[in-house]
């Protein structure tokens, strides 16, 4: 099975909000990274499934899976070896400031 492999700076996001979510409530930041565990291996399984963030001509295609339970996601490309994932991005945030990641 492949997996999902987060870049240099989703690993940074990542550990940004779990680090600021265990501020508020520890059981809060093991369920968020229990949470983007579980939606990693899914998103490994079948990638297809989740939509294409943006222009389908793009090669490859730019997706998104939200992460239960949070206002968080992971954005990624399927190269078709491997699952690249290129930000662990909160909702909130500027919308496509990590496209120069896929690029």
């Amino acid at each position: 099975m492949r997996t999902a492999r987060l870049s240099p700076e989703a690993a940074a996001e990542l550990h940004e909000a779990a680090a600021w979510y265990k501020e508020r409530a520890p059981e809060v930041a093991r369920r968020f990274l229990a949470e983007v565990r579980t939606l990693a291996r899914k998103v490994a399984r079948m990638p297809s499934r989740f939509p294409i963030l943006r222009n389908p001509e793009m090669d490859p295609p730019v997706r998104r899976a939200l992460v239960a339970g949070f206002p968080d996601a992971l954005i990624f490309v399927d190269t078709g070896e491997v699952i690249h994932v290129v930000a662990v991005a909160h909702q909130h945030r500027a919308p496509g400031y990590w496209l120069q990641r896929v690029r």
